[in-house]
């Protein structure tokens, strides 16, 4: 099936004429674009869609209860003198390689009297057939069925609630059955259990008949406060819950701006404060324990190399000069000795030449001035400090100025955090209304599950009256001996009733496993994590849905995200809709809901170009923009922006998305 046409008259914000192409302009740009800020037209269109489908049966988001007529009537364009308005589609179908077009036109007008009056029309390859008119909503099974439509036409901030147990289970339930076509199987059920209460009460005497047909009373009154309940409790999520949980998540998101988190995490970022400013301080005072030492001589390294080096020089020579004072009296005693010795003249005057000359070349070394004249202490101070003192301080003086310069990086991010906490008088308005909606929503809730469980206790009462009613019937059946052919009814009615059950179990256990097969496909596809769940399973009884990780346990709630879990709602609907085995269009409002960054670009890149041969997306400028517009362009055919004209009152669909977008 492909929609090649929208055409809205006066329908909501859409005035006068608009028509909308939808057809893909190719196999691979299958998806039309709408942008729409909030509260221009978007859910609008969607609705428009479903119920130019549907007529009194489409699930609109925002009828909440309305009779049929009253929520046409407040379909109408809000401009004064309008009283009609009309939505129009346009398809294909193809069926055994046959292609039919279809055109379907619903319109309404206000009556002088107030009523509204509905007109439907069905053209098929350009003719009118009131027969397919007449009997639309059976033959739009066909097509796409009401009972499946969710799963190809949902809203991307609701579809979330598809995760919770309760809420699978039910969207699964319903969806097997109305896939396998099982709503019949529990028709042809309820029709036996009729027929045989019927079988049962020909010919009774009046005494039990009387005491059947008070059963039967009390059964029905029991039904009936069970629709009610159901009715009420319908109401409750539509126009209290749903409303409130609205509300909250805009207070939410105030109190998020205004720095609501940063408040609450007051008392721990002043403890932050306080510990980095204790680190500076304890680095400063490790600074100037080092400017107190011998940090300063860094300054003049080059004029302690020049000391060493004259304290050197000054050492050789006071060296040289105890040589020479030494020497004088040794070669004394050596002239001395060998005179006694009577050795020869030229030879002891030679040598006392030689050594007259040796003592004159140390008293020229040892005739330098001394200035220093350096203590030892003083002197191996001086050494040490230059042979690697000097870099071994500088070293650590580095590491502490690091170590300073990271403590100051990180105390500026915490005092910025500090200046950023809100005072109390900014953020105890906003807070108090969050808490009390967050109070309101429990009791709804509460009150909500309070009326599920009352539902539940009448509906086991139902079942047990209904059993003792059964019991009543086939004891008086077994009575009545002479009504052997009603009895032979009843024992094959039996038969029958434990056929279709087996049946039903059968059918439903093998959809069951093709089911998980897909969801679990679908959910990998759209996850970043792609051991989180290496299983799924879904109880062919209960329908609740299980998933398991990689060490083989179930995965509970609290193990996903709430993008996670957003992802898993929408690898259901995705699934189930492969499930079905049609080919249908996939209209997604507010695409991208609340899902993070991650989660998003996941469904940017595997889910939106591949859920369906055509899709029509319908975002604000905050979704569909900046890098995740770049990744869907390649798949885009179609775009249009939604413009809404504050003197008119009225949304207008112009080609092109946001031009901000498109600039970008």
């Amino acid at each position: 099936m492909v929609l090649d046409e929208i055409v809205l008259h006066n329908f909501g914000l859409y005035a006068e004429r608009q028509k909308v192409t939808l057809t893909p302009p190719s196999a691979d740009k299958p998806v039309t674009l709408f942008g729409g800020l909030n509260g221009h037209g978007k859910t609008t269109l969607l609705d428009a869609l479903q119920l130019c489908l549907y007529g009194p049966h489409a699930a609109i988001s925002n009828r909440n209860g309305l009779p049929y007529r009253d929520y046409l009537a407040r379909c109408l364009h809000r401009n004064s003198g309008i009283r009609e308005a009309a939505v129009e589609i346009a398809f294909r179908h193809t069926i055994d390689g046959k292609e039919d077009r279809y055109r379907l036109h619903r319109s309404w007008r206000m009556g002088k009297n107030g009523g509204c009056k509905e007109h439907f029309e069905v053209l098929k390859n350009r003719r009118r057939d009131a027969a397919l008119a007449e009997n639309w909503i059976d033959q739009v099974e066909d097509f796409i069925p009401p009972n499946i439509a969710k799963l190809f036409f949902f809203d991307g901030e609701q579809v979330e609630s598809y995760a919770a147990q309760e809420n699978s289970t039910q969207l699964i339930g319903g969806a097997i059955r109305n896939l396998l076509g099982l709503d019949i199987v529990d028709q042809l059920e309820k029709d036996l259990r009729t027929y045989l209460r019927r079988k049962r009460m020909e010919d009774k005497d009046d005494p039990l008949r009387g005491e059947i047909e008070q059963a039967e009373a009390a059964l029905k009154e029991l039904r009936q406060r069970i629709a009610d309940l159901k009715q009420e409790q319908a109401a409750l999520q539509a126009t209290r819950i749903d409303p409130a949980r609205k509300s909250f998540l805009a207070v939410e998101d105030k109190y998020r701006k205004l720095g609501g988190e940063l408040y609450e995490q007051r008392i721990a970022i002043e403890q932050d404060k306080a510990k980095a400013e204790s680190i500076l301080e304890e680095g400063a005072g490790r600074l100037r324990e080092f400017a107190a030492g011998d940090l300063p001589l860094l300054l003049v390294r080059d004029l302690l190399q020049a000391v060493h080096a004259r304290n050197r020089e000054e050492e050789k020579s006071r060296r040289a000069r105890d040589v020479a004072a030494i020497l004088d009296d040794r070669d004394r005693k050596i002239l001395g000795e060998m005179r006694s010795r009577a050795v020869d003249s030229g030879t002891v005057e030679a040598l006392a030449a030689y050594l007259r000359e040796d003592r004159k070349r140390r008293r020229g070394i040892g005739s330098r001035k001394t200035v220093l004249d350096m203590p030892s202490e003083v002197r191996g101070g001086l050494h040490a400090l230059l042979r690697g003192g000097l870099d071994a301080l500088a070293g650590n003086v580095r590491a502490e100025l690091a170590k300073r310069a990271e403590a100051e990086s990180r105390a500026e991010h915490i005092r910025l955090k500090y200046a950023g906490i809100p005072h109390s008088d900014t953020i105890a308005e906003i807070a108090g209304r969050r808490d009390a909606l967050r109070d309101e929503i429990a009791a709804l809730e509460a009150k909500h599950a309070a009326i599920g469980d009352e539902v539940e206790r009448l509906t086991r009462q139902a079942e047990r009256s209904e059993q003792a009613l059964l019991r009543i019937l086939e004891t008086d059946a077994k009575a009545e001996g002479k009504r052997q052919d009603r009895a032979r009814v009843l024992r094959h009615a039996g038969r029958v009733r434990a056929t279709l059950d087996a049946f039903r179990k059968t059918v439903i256990e093998r959809q069951v496993r093709r089911i998980e097969q897909l969801v679990l496909e679908s959910y990998r596809q759209l996850l970043h994590k792609a051991s989180l769940v290496t299983r799924l399973a879904i109880d062919p009884q209960s329908f609740a849905l299980t998933l398991y990780g990689r060490d083989g346990r179930a995965l509970g709630g609290e193990r996903l995200s709430a993008g996670e879990r957003q992802l898993l709602a929408i690898a259901l609907l995705w699934g189930l809709a492969k499930a079905s085995g049609r080919p249908l269009p996939t209209a997604i409002d507010t695409p991208l809901g609340r899902l993070d960054t991650g989660h998003r670009r996941h469904l940017v890149e595997r889910y939106f170009p591949f859920v369906s041969h055509q899709v029509m997306l319908f975002s604000t400028d905050e979704e569909i923009a900046g890098a995740y517009l770049d990744t869907l362009r390649p798949f885009i055919g179609r775009s249009y922006r939604l413009a809404y004209d504050d003197a008119t009152g009225a949304t207008k669909v112009v080609e092109g998305y946001f031009p901000e977008a498109e600039a970008a």
